[in-house]
């Protein structure tokens, strides 16, 4: 696993041996001298905050897991490279160098947070920062979560322990989930004692405000109680948890946990940057189809043309890519606008997903989940326009050209015409496909729409379909072609042994559900 920078620095210089040196200076002169200013041995806990928030953001939650599953969802199509592959099935998602890079981002991640964690506890340099130390639990919490939801079991109890264990064993999904949420009430344990923080700026989220911190903790805590329903021995009443959990979390889209730091000069959004490098990705016909035949206004908001203009399907040039059947071509198909969304926020927990929570416990429950639905969807329709108005006041040469007038309105009249009647006949359905349809854009939500399809499946819920031929069951491939996880990253397939038995030829994510979707592993 890997470790911060200054970390290793530390490591490398306690295995160097003591040089020989000359005479005539005082001891105090030469331990002045000797000290390596450039490399300091401790590092102050708000930029590791920093470090850990912007690569979570841009590298977990944005990067290679948003776009491969952005495709495997049916949210985007892939025209070109692995992402053309990945839609074929051409031996991407089981491929483990596609998942080395975030897989190494998440590490990373973890081992900042623990040493944020330990300089912040009662032995550390800084001593009791309760907020810092909470602000880090929480992130920790988010990055297991992710890492375990995209590969189920892994390595953790000793993965943090490099010096003893230098090639760690996996723990099982279910022990790591008891360590997510643990670690989540520890977060507001150290938030509650709410001494003063110096974060500031550094903290890219919330500025160090921890109130606000607290409320996206009970978020996450609603959204991961949600994950394991499936094995929930009462789900009555971890239904009833989330409901609490969503009554002490986010008020409002400001408070959603997210980086919207992206200005366009010096920092852009991961979807954004894929689509300027590679322009990998088509507009998907099965996500546009869905929309269409809901007679749902966003259809007319999204799709962009060659010449980069905003169209409505009933436009000449409109082409979407047919999922799975697509050219190799990065000029042929439509694309979506959010795509090119420059300044787009990436979406850790939005405001629109909570909603979507409550909605779905609620109609779990048997409770009139209608007028929470309502809101969901208006604040996805919000969500969804900032991603489009951020791709056409691109700076980039390939701005979009055109007009985004999504609104929370244009959601109400369009809840009242075309969903209230849809609910009405399947509530929790209705709620989920709504769900799947906000999780669309740049916001990195991808991801979360994978985990929440694999959940249902568990349940034995077909509400969300998928279309894309490949996705069939085959002689090679007898439970479908679809996967149900991520393979494990490159860089320990190589050097941990216990990862190379566990990923063998890859073609286990087919067949092997993470254990809260009814695995073993």
């Amino acid at each position: 696993m890997k470790t911060t920078l200054y970390k290793t620095f530390l490591y490398v210089c306690a295995g160097l041996g003591t040089l020989v040196l000359p005479t005539g200076c005082s001891e105090d002169k030469m331990d002045e001298i000797n000290q390596d200013i450039n490399h300091p041995t401790s590092v102050n806990t708000s930029f590791l905050i920093t470090e850990v928030e912007m690569s979570t953001a841009f590298s977990v939650t944005g990067g290679d897991y948003s776009a491969f599953l952005s495709v495997i969802m049916e949210h985007e199509g892939g025209t070109v490279e692995q992402l053309y592959e990945a839609d074929h099935r051409l031996f991407q998602m089981e491929d483990a160098s596609n998942w080395g890079n975030c897989w190494g981002y998440i590490y990373n991640n973890l081992n900042a947070c623990q040493d944020v964690i330990n300089a912040c506890s009662a032995e550390g340099v800084e001593a009791n920062n309760h907020v810092n130390r909470g602000i880090a639990r929480t992130m920790m919490a988010y990055n297991l979560a992710f890492l375990t939801d995209m590969h189920g079991d892994v390595p953790w109890s000793e993965a943090l322990n490099f010096r003893e264990f230098m090639t760690p064993n996996l723990d099982k999904q279910e022990a790591i989930y008891q360590d997510v949420m643990k670690l989540l009430d520890e977060a507001l344990n150290d938030l509650a004692q709410g001494n003063a923080t110096t974060l500031g700026a550094a903290d890219l989220y919330y500025k160090g405000d921890a109130a606000k911190w607290t409320k996206a903790v009970y978020a996450l805590k609603a959204r991961y109680t949600m994950r394991l329903l499936g094995r929930s021995a009462d789900r009555t009443g971890d239904l009833n948890k989330i409901l609490d959990y969503v009554s002490k979390s986010f008020t409002s889209a400001d408070e959603e946990m997210k980086l919207d730091k992206y200005d366009g000069a010096s920092t852009y959004n991961p979807t954004y940057v894929l689509a300027r490098s590679r322009d990998a990705c088509g507009l998907s016909k099965s996500f546009m189809d869905k929309l269409i035949s809901r007679q749902d206004p966003r259809a007319n908001q999204i799709a962009i043309n060659s010449d980069m203009k905003l169209i409505t399907p009933s436009d000449p040039t409109y082409y979407p890519l047919p999922n799975g059947e697509g050219e190799k071509s990065q000029n042929l198909y439509s694309e979506a606008a959010t795509d090119w969304a420059e300044t787009g926020p990436t979406q850790l927990l939005s405001y629109h997903e909570l909603l979507f929570l409550k909605a779905e416990a609620q109609a779990r429950l048997g409770q009139d989940a209608s007028e929470t639905l309502k809101a969901a969807i208006a604040a996805a329709y919000v969500n969804l326009a900032t991603g489009v108005k951020a791709a056409i006041n691109s700076t980039f040469k390939k701005k979009v050209d055109g007009e985004c007038t999504l609104s929370a309105a244009m959601a109400d009249e369009h809840f009242e015409a075309h969903v209230r009647p849809l609910y009405n006949a399947n509530p929790l359905q209705e709620v989920m496909i709504e769900k799947y349809l906000a999780f669309f854009g740049s916001q990195g939500e991808s991801p979360e729409a994978f985990s929440d399809y694999r959940r249902m499946t568990y349940l034995g819920e077909s509400f969300i379909k998928l279309v894309n031929p490949l996705n069939a069951a085959t002689t090679e491939y007898p439970k479908g072609h679809f996967p149900l996880r991520c393979a494990y990253g490159s860089g320990d397939t190589t050097t941990n042994p216990n990862i190379y038995a566990a990923q063998g030829d890859g073609s286990f994510v087919y067949s092997e559900p993470v254990w809260w979707a009814g695995g073993t592993r």
